[in-house]
């Protein structure tokens, strides 16, 4: 005799009634179907997830928070995922050179630009992430003084401690012998205290630049240096921002804001190209305008979120332009905000354009329109202003001997004086000895060299419009921003129109196959 058999579950089924089995194979189906579907959700999680993980780690790496690194992603599935490039399966990308005849015009003074004797000019890249160091690498280079430009040295100062960015700097540190390394200290995430502790050197000019700049106008560093010799009062000279709270709407008032929203539809519909010129893409379908305004007023704040923190419909989506609808800017975030913005007394427009990355979009769509129609000018809305020169100056006495007060230019045609009222500080000129003198800089050396210690000397910080340059995302616009085809745009930008032939960029995100 062998061993008795264990009952199994299913040797009772038939002493249960119809009814009760019934019920368990529903209960069962049931289970069945919510498995299913929390694996579904799992899956899909932890692919948006490896979608966004390199970056997340250094957005949280800035901010002194612990991080593991996520496995490398699998290859995309659908166009524009990781790049709108025509970027084959394998990683692979044929590179091709983009001539141009298209020449973007210069407002450089007769007999063009002359860098200064007797005056060093450095550029401190505040360095943290390859993305976009890749293509402002060409841009650089571009504006070295052994090849025609200002810049005598490019100092990358360190503020990351991600190897992979770090690995790459190296190398193209290798390859430049104007690049150089510096790691200014131990601060970290929101401290930029000690960045600022190397930059001393008397006769020097210094430019800081962030490293996610993804456009300089040729003439913006001259111009920077012209004005910063030119008026020596101010405590700091800033470029003209484009993202930027404060020049945004300023921009918007002198009409070099233009009607841009994101494509409606749910995929990708446009063949992958390497293009940056908006009208390369169709006209926003005017079936899709939204209905955002009654009498001059919006229709509800509910709109209003909508068009300014809108989820994206799909990775690498381009935006549209608005092509003869009554009312244009009054249907975008930036048109929007300022309607919303006036009705609650004017004071609310700055912070939504901070955080929204709608309005950083659109700011930076426009400068595309406008690089494209060669209408720069639209963005010079300051004015010279009379400080005092001389013995009458706070400036100090080493930048007064560079200052020529019988000068008729280049310098100082169209200034914004911010009031000491807190800006940017993505891209600002500053002598050496002004800063050697303010030091410690705070923590918050935005606040610091922008509002406080202009207003402690009374040199005021000084906006010159006609140095224009482009600016990707402040850290609340990162995670929309990135699912535009906006550095896609700029990086095509720069092959065709700033990239020497043997310096020409291509695509790369962790995402991608090969890159």
């Amino acid at each position: 005799m062998g061993t008795p058999r264990r009952p199994r579950w299913r040797d009772s089924l038939p002493s249960m009634s119809l009814h009760w089995r019934i019920t368990d194979l529903r209960h069962l189906a049931v289970f069945a179907l919510a498995a299913f579907s929390v694996s579904l959700l799992l899956f899909e999680a932890r692919r948006e997830i490896r979608e966004t993980a390199r970056d997340e780690i250094i957005d949280v790496i800035e901010h002194n928070l612990p991080v593991v690194p996520e496995p490398n992603a699998p290859s995309p599935k659908v166009p524009g995922q990781c790049t709108t490039w025509p970027v084959g399966a394998k990683g692979d990308y044929n590179v091709r050179v983009h001539t141009s005849n298209f020449a973007l015009q210069s407002f450089a003074p007769p007999g063009g630009w002359k860098k200064p004797h007797g005056i060093a000019i450095k550029a401190l890249v505040f360095y943290g992430r390859k993305r976009t160091v890749d293509f402002l690498d060409c841009y650089l280079q571009k504006n070295l003084a052994v090849n025609g430009g200002y810049l005598d040295e490019i100092w990358f100062m360190i503020h990351t401690d991600i190897e992979e960015d770090l690995k790459y700097l190296k190398e193209l540190v290798l390859q430049r012998p104007q690049y150089k390394i510096v790691m200014p200290g131990q601060c970290q995430g929101f401290n930029y205290a000690c960045m600022w502790d190397p930059v001393v050197e008397d006769n020097t000019i210094y430019i800081k630049i962030d490293d996610d700049i993804v456009f300089i106008h040729p003439d913006t560093i001259p111009q920077l240096v012209s004005t910063r010799i030119a008026e020596p009062h101010p405590f700091a000279v800033s470029a003209n921002l484009i993202n930027s709270p404060l020049t945004g709407f300023k921009h918007y008032d002198a009409g070099a804001i233009h009607p841009f929203l994101p494509d409606p539809k749910v995929k990708p519909s446009q063949q992958a190209a390497q293009l940056w010129r908006p009208s390369d893409f169709r006209a926003f379908p005017k079936k899709n305008v939204p209905k955002t305004i009654k009498n001059g007023t919006i229709l509800t704040e509910e709109i209003t979120n909508k068009h300014l923190f809108a989820t994206p419909h799909y990775s690498g989506h381009p935006w549209l332009l608005l092509d003869d609808i009554e009312d244009a800017l009054l249907k975008t975030p930036m048109g929007i905000d300022k309607l919303t913005s006036l009705a609650d007394g004017g004071d609310f427009m700055y912070g939504a354009a901070w955080k929204s990355w709608m309005i950083s979009a659109q700011q930076q769509y426009s400068l595309l329109r406008n690089l494209e129609l060669n209408t720069m000018w639209r963005y010079h809305f300051g004015t010279q202003i009379d400080y005092p020169q001389g013995a009458n100056s706070s400036a100090d006495a080493a930048a007064l001997k560079f200052f020529d007060p019988n000068h008729l230019g280049p310098g100082a045609e169209q200034l914004y004086d911010t009031e000491y009222i807190r800006y940017n500080l993505n891209f600002v000129a500053v002598w050496g000895h002004d800063i050697k003198n303010a030091l410690p800089i705070a923590e918050d050396d935005e606040q610091d060299i922008t509002a406080t210690i202009p207003q402690r000397l009374q040199r005021p910080f000084v906006i010159d419009t006609r140095a224009i340059v482009g600016h990707l995302s402040f850290y609340p616009q990162h995670d929309g921003i990135r699912q535009t085809d906006l550095l896609d745009r700029w990086r095509a930008f720069a092959n065709e129109m700033i990239c020497a032939v043997d310096n020409q960029k291509i695509p790369f995100d962790p995402r991608c196959p090969g890159y």
